[in-house]
């Protein structure tokens, strides 16, 4: 008896957390978008043989050495993921308050742990280094204005020449989402979940297992409705970034959706271009 009171008071706590909105609705839908381009927005990406932050990484971190003995740009990019992932474990609540990848490594091996948005910043940068463009990628819930915690995730997109298309990889979790051999970007996963289609998550190590798989699955899913990029990446001042309209980031909301002005109840969302075209979002860089 004991056993079963504290099932259903776990299931009440869960339930009186979707009505309060203290955590997003994980209810999933078909999103729709634009397919037709709209604006060329001119992203900037830094330049590996230039960027002092990526000089310093490859001086400093063995990522040139990591990938040396690798065949494609698709294994080079596993290397990657894996060798990120591997830095520090996760703590939801370290803000490293930079987007310097050498910093967070640094503060890293004195033992710190940070969120996935550090995740995120030091695998494009990484890869940036690598001369393969890479991009962070924030998730937003369809819930994000009303949800007091947890409405946002960070992964990172790059881009792959020989597939000339780009591909999510989120390095919290060591994943990257496959569709009958194609990597998946954000849209293509979320469309992929809705019709159930046959993908699965690889990393360095093979496929995900079905424990994995199931653990990611719970997490990732209602995370994929608003989908957030950068008009920069450069680990430069932010008063120095390319900008469009006074505005840093380009935020894809599916046709029909609100534009979301605030995150998590508090926190002004005011610093987003707005559009429907997945054209635009995941135009060639």
């Amino acid at each position: 008896m004991p056993k079963l009171t504290t099932i259903l008071l776990f299931a009440c706590f869960i339930s009186s957390c979707a009505v309060l909105h203290l955590t997003p609705s994980k209810k999933l839908s078909t999103l729709n978008f634009e397919q037709e381009a709209k604006k060329d927005y001119g992203f900037v990406f830094p330049k590996p043989e230039e960027d002092t932050m990526l000089l310093r990484l490859k001086k400093n971190y063995p990522v040139e050495e990591l990938v040396k003995n690798a065949k494609t740009e698709h294994e080079k990019v596993l290397l990657a993921l894996n060798w990120v992932r591997n830095r520090w474990q996760h703590n939801g609540w370290n803000d490293a308050d930079t987007r310097n990848a050498c910093t967070i490594l640094e503060r890293a091996e004195k033992g710190e742990k940070f969120r996935c948005v550090e995740y995120g910043i030091v695998l494009q940068s990484a890869l940036n280094a690598l001369g393969i463009k890479a991009r962070t990628l924030g998730l937003m819930a369809r819930d994000v204005e009303v949800t007091k915690v947890g409405a946002g995730h960070v992964l990172s997109e790059v881009w792959l020449n020989d597939r000339q298309k780009w591909a999510m990889i989120d390095a919290q979790f060591d994943a990257m989402p496959m569709l009958d051999g194609v990597p998946l970007n954000a849209v293509e996963l979320q469309a992929a979940i809705i019709q159930k289609k046959s993908f699965k998550f690889i990393n360095l190590k093979g496929d995900f297992t079905s424990k994995e798989t199931a653990k990611y699955m719970n997490f990732i899913p209602h995370y994929l409705y608003y989908l957030s990029i950068s008009f920069d990446e450069r680990a430069i001042k932010r008063e120095d970034r390319h900008k469009i309209d006074g505005k840093s980031n380009l935020m894809l909301v599916p046709i029909g959706a609100k534009k979301p002005a605030v995150f998590q109840r508090k926190y002004p969302i005011d610093y987003c271009v707005y559009t429907n075209s997945v054209a635009d979002f995941y135009r060639k860089p």
